[in-house]
């Protein structure tokens, strides 16, 4: 398919958006529940990623479920724009279905086959977070919500391709599609207000004004967490970042993964600040890789970790995809997803 130069900048800044979040996933993968004092020796000026299960440059869950994720809204807009009608959260539901196929789970709906599901890279299981587990394991019906009260930050890890629909839609689809795992609804909102965040970042706002136009807009303790980032001493310090939480929660991870970016000079700083805390690391690091990807693009996409990060030919061609989805310039799923 031919490509026009929207489709391009878009498909640039998605990637960059997404290989960010990659390469902060595979940075902290390996650091996740480490003391401050473990971690610092690891993160030293000039390093490779590390190995992680022994793979150099190993994603987790994280980046594997914002791969299908992406997935997923490429079906839904092409379905879209092919039949005038499609449920984009029933949709997702169904993409990630297929990746918990992947982690050695039976879901209790057929899935299909197609797609990133074929690809044995992504059958690699590295910790997958229980209750997104547990949730689409429960699943009966796509696009049925989950019923538990978690806020975990599953949520927000994966809400990035939601950045990148309709503007008018990204609230309404990042809370639906946070829904199908967690049904506390703080970290439904978190993941909102990051995916709107995203959005403004694409469009050139800078972060801490995409910041600041979220507030108002969401519950208390997702406010509270925009706050917390925002108010937070600008000095990166790992003990600062432990302040704001361990990122555990959708709230705490949107707040360590804002204010890194807040406090990145560069790509690469942003992260270490993003990653060193004795909390979920992969997670913040995915996150705030997300954010930092798009302020940071030239530097992402030609830092020595995008050839290193395990899957960045997966995350170009999705982004690609996704791009054309979005614009209506992709007509049919071949000949990237053959049998779709």
């Amino acid at each position: 398919m031919t490509m026009t130069t929207q489709d391009r900048a878009l498909a640039r800044r998605i990637h960059a958006c997404l290989l960010g979040g990659a390469i902060g996933d595979a940075l902290g993968a390996d650091l996740e529940f480490c003391s401050l004092q473990m971690i610092r020796p690891r993160l030293y000026p000039g390093m490779d990623l590390p190995d992680h299960q022994g793979i150099r440059g190993a994603i987790t869950d994280d980046t594997q479920m914002t791969l299908f994720t992406a997935e997923g809204l490429i079906r839904a807009a092409v379905r879209w724009h092919q039949r005038g009608v499609c449920d984009p959260a029933s949709v997702v539901h169904h993409a990630l279905l297929r990746w918990l196929a992947t982690q050695t789970e039976r879901p209790k709906m057929a899935v299909d086959d197609a797609g990133l599901i074929g690809d044995q890279r992504l059958h690699a299981r590295r910790a997958p977070g229980t209750t997104c587990l547990i949730s689409l394991l429960a699943a009966t019906g796509f696009g049925e919500p989950a019923r538990n009260n978690s806020k975990g930050c599953g949520t927000i890890m994966r809400v990035a391709p939601v950045a990148f629909v309709a503007p008018q839609s990204i609230r309404d689809l990042a809370i639906s599609t946070s829904a199908l795992t967690h049904g506390q609804r703080t970290g439904q909102e978190a993941a909102a207000a990051w995916a709107l965040i995203l959005r403004a970042i694409a469009d050139g706002a800078g972060v801490e004004a995409a910041a600041r136009d979220q507030i108002g807009h969401h519950g208390g303790e997702v406010q509270v967490a925009i706050l917390r980032a925002l108010q937070a001493p600008r000095d990166g310090k790992a003990e600062t970042v432990e302040i704001l939480g361990g990122g555990w929660t959708a709230e705490e991870a949107l707040s360590i993964a804002l204010y890194a970016c807040l406090c990145a000079r560069n790509f690469e700083e942003g992260l270490r600040i993003a990653v060193t805390h004795g909390g979920d690391s992969d997670s913040t690091g995915a996150i705030a890789g997300n954010a930092l990807g798009l302020l940071f693009s030239d530097q992402v996409l030609a830092h020595r970790w995008a050839r290193q990060v395990e899957c960045a030919d997966l995350v170009e061609r999705l982004s690609r995809d996704l791009a054309l989805a979005m614009s209506g310039h992709m007509s049919s799923l071949e000949p990237s997803y053959p049998g779709w």
